[in-house]
């Protein structure tokens, strides 16, 4: 049997049969470090769309076995690892049957932390990730530490590792689906932006979905650092995973004696009794209250990496986000119009409208994950004159908002902002953010965003030809995008 505990030369996988669940970009780059070490690699997914085509051919041209569609019975006999994709939920029947033959099975973050000769500093959270890691790592190159982001977002950790440059910090984005199958990954510096739901469809409520994230600090020593909101430190120590590491709080709201926090218009950072300026609110120009949290959450960070104040100050002053989240598009006729299609869950909505000034027409719908969407209701009705449902979970959606502002239904996203654009009067804001994922129209979230881009410009400039009859030139790429899903 493969030997699971001594990480501290990776695993010795030198002729071992590894089997690799899912080909998607972590599990062919896991496919791909595994030959690397040596491993006899088989790769299945159930797939069968050309991408997955494409991939498997260029796994079979590096050596690897690979199955698509339907497993055979057999497929499996001899594997002595499985490494698992984070789209495939563990409790399917062929999970359950490695685990039941005793394969040791682990994530793809686990299998390249095996190998990582450097620290890692792994932030998750229900919303903010991406924008931290990338924030982060642009504070990090700016004051000379060789830094790459990878992780959930986009990048695979695999390749990092099993690239010739080794860094000096991995800066890492893990979700909780990453962390379900994690044995030994310990972070250097572990962080826990927030705790909303998400993910209803895999997990059976908020406390399942909060153990899953818990899993980030469980094997951290005193050596390791936890970061986390100090609203939610409660919820972290509920699962006994704080304690035996250093601690660092970050809080917009409150007054911290030790942590990232904010004084009237200041944000500081208190630490071993000294206290230090970051910037100033005016300073940041990330759009929203809950981008105060994670340039926060950066500036703790970046206190135990050691970052002097004013390189951090000059890339938040400097930095404007990235697409689809809470992205200005433009301001035509006094209405602007904001992008925020990362916005997958109520609780990044409820970010999104607290952040705005003025009335708003809001775009929401698509994949039914299964949430409560009523939670919704409150900042809905201080904010939103209007809001427009489109997708599978319009009328649910619907159903819950039920009083609280004026509900319309739109068949296309072209349709819904010809919608909003018609009733929308100088000092409003246009906003897409749609409280679901993208699946039952879009490839994904960055499509959705874009597709949305696409219509403001053509109603902005007047441009009926994208729009057609309210659908014609966008519902096409929505019924092309959402083939086979």
């Amino acid at each position: 049997m493969l030997n699971m505990k001594d990480s501290s030369e990776g695993m010795d996988l030198k002729g071992r049969d590894v089997l690799v669940l899912g080909i998607g970009a972590s599990g062919a780059a896991a496919a791909k470090l595994l030959l690397q070490k040596g491993a006899r690699v088989t790769c299945s997914d159930r797939c069968e769309e050309e991408d997955v085509q494409r991939k498997a051919a260029f796994l079979r041209g590096l050596g690897c076995r690979v199955e698509l569609g339907a497993q055979r019975e057999d497929f499996a006999r001899g594997a002595e690892l499985s490494v698992i994709s984070p789209g495939i939920d563990p409790s399917i029947p062929l999970v359950r049957e490695l685990a039941h033959d005793g394969i040791p099975i682990i994530s793809e973050i686990e299998l390249a932390f095996r190998f990582c000769a450097c620290p890692v500093i792994a932030v998750t959270g229900t919303n903010g990730k991406t924008t931290v890691v990338t924030l982060l790592e642009k504070v990090l190159l700016s004051s000379g530490r060789r830094a790459v982001a990878c992780g959930n977002i986009g990048r695979p950790f695999s390749e990092v590792v099993a690239g010739e440059n080794s860094p000096e910090l991995v800066v890492l984005e893990v979700s909780s689906f990453q962390l379900e199958a994690i044995r030994e990954f310990t972070p250097w510096i572990g962080v826990i932006l927030n705790i909303t739901d998400d993910h209803l469809d895999r997990y059976a409520g908020l406390e399942d979905y909060a153990r899953a994230k818990a899993a980030l600090f469980r094997n951290q020593g005193s050596r390791d650092w936890a970061v986390v909101r100090a609203e939610d430190k409660s919820v972290w120590e509920k699962y006994e995973v704080l304690g035996r590491q250093s601690e660092l709080l970050f809080s917009a709201s409150e007054t911290l004696d030790n942590g990232a926090c904010v004084e009237e218009d200041t944000l500081l950072m208190k630490r071993g009794g000294r206290r230090e300026e970051i910037c100033r609110r005016r300073d940041v120009a990330l759009v929203g209250e809950h981008n105060i949290e994670n340039v926060l959450a950066v500036a703790a960070i970046s206190s135990i990496c050691g970052v002097v104040p004013g390189v951090l100050r000059e890339t938040i002053r400097s930095f404007h986000g990235l697409p689809h989240r809470m992205e200005p598009i433009v301001t035509r006729g006094g209405v602007r119009y904001i992008n925020d299609s990362k916005a997958t869950n109520p609780g990044a909505v409820i970010r999104a409208l607290q952040s705005l000034e003025g009335p708003v027409l809001l775009i929401a719908g698509g994949k039914d994950k299964g949430f409560d969407y009523s939670v919704l209701r409150q900042d809905i009705s201080k904010k939103v004159k209007a809001v427009i449902l489109i997708g599978e979970a319009r009328e649910r959606m619907r159903r819950a908002l039920d009083g609280v502002t004026e509900a319309l239904y739109a068949e296309t996203l072209a349709e819904a902002v010809g919608l909003a654009a018609e009733r929308a009067v100088p000092g409003d804001t246009v906003l897409l953010s749609p409280a679901c994922s993208s699946y039952d129209m879009f490839e994904n979230f960055e499509e959705r965003g874009e597709v949305f881009k696409r219509c403001v410009w053509g109603v902005t400039k007047n441009d009926t030809q994208l729009l057609g009859s309210r659908n014609s030139g966008v519902r096409s790429q929505n019924e092309d995008a959402s083939g086979g899903i």
